[in-house]
């Protein structure tokens, strides 16, 4: 008498203890950054029959099976995927997931996945987790700029203060106006700075002369720049009656370079002029550069992350350009994953494969830059778990304690 639910007992005590096990470790990981809380699900155990059941026969109708239960086990213990809260941290590296995905991680020999996005540049310029030296894994531009997540994913290379950039000019825009008091014959002058395939100034001349035609200006290019052999470029700008643009019968310049130079642009140079902005009203001609599309060279000077894990580089020419996007991955089954430590994931036979691409695709999740994630474990449901597996130990202590007196009385039965 009571030797079964001495057993039974310290099944529920073992539960218990496993349980509080689980508990301490999301409390004490209540502050980690992309942490994900884990909860213990219990089971009962085998059972003893006593009876079985009979089935009904004749005037008899039968009965129930007569079962004692011999305890309970953990029957899993799951990890909650549920999103935590997010803080602004102002770092340009710190990087959370919204939604589904995992950022990847990759030691050169295996990938692992993690939420905790608190990243950092290295040495030479290596986005890596810097807690395990671990480095994340992306899609590098190409040199067109283009981002193709249908590769393999690689290591996210940000080489500050190296990197040089050029963007020769394809397209100059022109503002202002044409005097229309002027007399036929009367030539205006204004220089406009290019640049090269090499981002080497180029000041070329555009020479406006006043035609016989009503409301026609022609236009001429020309340069002294010494490395410049021949420039290529005339046409007529066309005004109407009060003075607008009207059309332009050529609006492209061509450059040949000296081909002694030490180094030699790309031959021919061209570009387009829009005269669009221009107009032909009384009073000072007056044409300026509204803008033109080239820069010269310009080393990367700073990067910012933003959303779906683009990284923007910021050059010291000015130019903004895509160098790279963040990976993400996702699993079928992400219960499935298991613990590497270090807030790491790997993938099991129960996760399934990783699937991975580009964020706010495939159900993967957007990326922002400069913020993390905090863990996802609530402090008050946890300290009431505690509370209530606490309780649940000690109940199952008593049992013991109950179970124990009894057999004690059934051996004081012999004095």
């Amino acid at each position: 008498m009571g030797g079964t639910a001495i057993y039974t007992g310290v099944t529920g005590l073992l539960a218990h203890q496993r349980r509080l096990d689980v508990v301490a470790n999301n409390i004490a990981n209540v502050n980690t950054t992309g942490y994900r809380g884990s909860r213990v699900q219990f089971q009962d155990l085998f059972s003893q029959t006593l009876q079985g059941a009979t089935a009904p026969e004749g005037d008899y109708g039968g009965s129930n099976g007569k079962q004692v239960g011999l305890g309970t086990a953990v029957g899993s213990i799951d990890v909650d995927h549920s999103q935590g809260s997010l803080i602004t941290t102002g770092v340009a590296s710190d990087l959370a997931v919204q939604g589904n995905g995992f950022f990847v991680l990759t030691d050169g020999a295996l990938k692992y996945y993690t939420r905790d996005g608190s990243f950092q540049l290295n040495a030479v310029g290596v986005l890596i987790d810097p807690a395990t030296g671990m480095r994340v894994q992306g899609y590098m531009a190409d040199a067109t700029g283009v981002i193709d997540g249908t590769l393999a994913p690689t290591d996210i290379v940000i080489p500050i203060g190296a990197n040089p950039i050029v963007e020769p000019t394809e397209n100059v825009i022109l503002i202002g106006n044409l005097s229309s008091d002027v007399a036929v014959g009367t030539t205006f002058e204004r220089t406009v700075t290019v640049y090269d395939s090499l981002g080497t100034p180029r000041d070329i001349q555009l020479t406006f002369t006043k035609l016989a035609t009503d409301g026609e200006w022609q236009w001429d290019a020309a340069s002294s720049d010494s490395a410049i052999t021949t420039v290529t470029g005339t046409g007529t700008v066309a005004f109407d009656a009060n003075g607008g643009f009207l059309s332009a019968s050529a609006a492209s310049v061509s450059i040949a370079f000296d081909p002694t130079l030490p180094a030699v642009p790309t031959d021919p140079f061209q570009f387009a002029i829009d005269f669009n902005a221009l107009s032909q009203l009384s009073g000072d001609s007056d044409v300026t550069l509204s803008s033109q599309d080239g820069f010269e060279l310009g080393m990367l000077e700073s990067y910012s992350i933003g959303g779906n894990g683009v990284i923007n580089g910021v050059f010291t020419n000015g130019l903004v350009r895509e160098l790279g996007q963040i990976a993400l991955a996702s699993f079928n089954n992400v219960g499935g994953l298991a613990r590497a430590g270090d807030n790491m994931f790997m993938q099991t036979a129960s996760s399934g494969l990783a699937n991975l691409g580009l964020p706010n695709s495939g159900g993967r999740g957007d990326v922002s830059g400069g913020v993390l994630e905090q863990s996802n474990v609530d402090l008050g449901t946890e300290l009431s778990n505690m509370i209530v597996t606490q309780r649940g130990f000690q109940a199952n202590a008593r049992t013991i304690t109950t179970a124990d007196n009894m057999l004690q009385e059934t051996v004081n039965l012999v004095r």
